[in-house]
């Protein structure tokens, strides 16, 4: 079921004949709708722009972000004030996909959430840094780069996590299944040559403007961001967590708040062994939501399993592998 929060465009969600749950109409503050659903499980969160207190200041779009898991959130726009492009961009930006001015669009978000492919006409990338207060500057945007272009950043969250090896075994999946031009790096490391594989960089922070510049030619960037607190040359970013008790209690006592931070994010378990029902106790544990549960992986060969997870993120289209052995399915190999 459904949660809806309403102002002036509630004649009009109500339009959308959607089941609903619970309920708030008026104007509230980011903390206020969560607290009160941070203790009910629903299926999608509908959001009136209307009924947030300071929309749509940057600032409060950001919370809202990082307070919600923003698959099931669904931002709902006056249809009589259409946004201008850049606001837009900075949805797409901070990783909030679902947003629609109409009940079609409503309904079709509830039924399935957007990915990066269905938005990524938004997305632009910036040319400046951020200023001391953290915030990007939207006014001025690099549009010499392929807007279709899509840079994933890959980071760890526990202690090696496996950024690294996962950058590899998604980089050969998109070339060798999918056919797409891929390159990938790392920064501020030299990890990715033990896989002694082409089109494999490590690049230094200063450098990496001169090479992005460089790759504008790629369908996809993979970056291994490691240490780098910047993800602002992403269009999207994965946040990585190898669920055993050790990493995770380890993670925890450095810091104890370690999974704030990572509310609304796309938090990948790798190297799990966990079950479906183990990842929803975690990530209930956790106060986040898990994005996608990944098994160890022999990095020798292609597993299906790497197509879903590129699937989910927008980067191919399920149907899209032009690899024979993938096509014929899982027991391709005995075809």
């Amino acid at each position: 079921m459904n949660i809806i929060v309403t102002n002036r465009n509630k004649d009009l969600i109500y339009g959308a004949n959607i089941e609903i749950m619970k309920e708030l109409n008026g104007v509230f503050q980011v903390s206020e709708i969560a607290n009160s659903f941070n203790s009910i499980f629903y299926k999608k969160l509908i959001i009136d722009a209307t009924a947030i207190a300071n929309f749509p200041k940057e600032e409060v779009l950001r919370q809202l972000a990082s307070t919600f898991d923003t698959e099931k959130l669904i931002l709902f726009l006056p249809p009589d004030d259409p946004p201008p492009k850049k606001f837009l961009s900075l949805l797409v930006n901070i990783n909030i996909y679902n947003f629609t001015d109409n009940i079609k669009g409503l309904q079709k978000l509830v039924t399935k959430s957007n990915t990066y492919e269905d938005v990524k006409e938004y997305a632009f990338v910036a040319t400046n840094k951020r200023p001391e207060d953290n915030k990007i500057d939207f006014s001025e945007f690099d549009t010499g780069m392929d807007n279709k272009q899509i840079i994933l950043g890959l980071k760890n969250v526990t202690k090696d996590a496996g950024s690294t090896e996962l950058t590899y075994l998604l980089k050969k999946a998109l070339e060798e299944v999918y056919k797409k031009r891929v390159i990938a790096l790392e920064i501020d490391k030299h990890d990715l040559v033990f896989f002694n594989d082409q089109n494999m960089y490590s690049v230094t922070s200063s450098k990496l403007g001169e090479f992005f510049a460089s790759m504008r030619q790629m369908d996809v960037v993979l970056v291994d961001l490691n240490y780098s607190s910047s993800t602002d040359m992403c269009t999207d970013v994965i946040y990585i967590v190898e669920p055993s008790l050790y990493r995770i209690n380890q993670l925890m006592m450095g810091n104890r708040n370690a999974f704030n931070g990572l509310r609304g994010k796309k938090v990948i378990l790798n190297k799990s062994l966990l079950s479906d029902n183990d990842s929803a106790v975690l990530a209930k544990e956790a106060g986040i939501s898990i994005y996608f549960n990944l098994p160890p992986l022999n990095d020798r060969v292609y597993n299906p399993i790497l197509g879903q997870l590129l699937s989910k993120l927008g980067i191919v289209d399920a149907g899209e592998a032009t690899d024979e052995k993938s096509k014929k399915g899982f027991f391709g190999l005995f075809k």
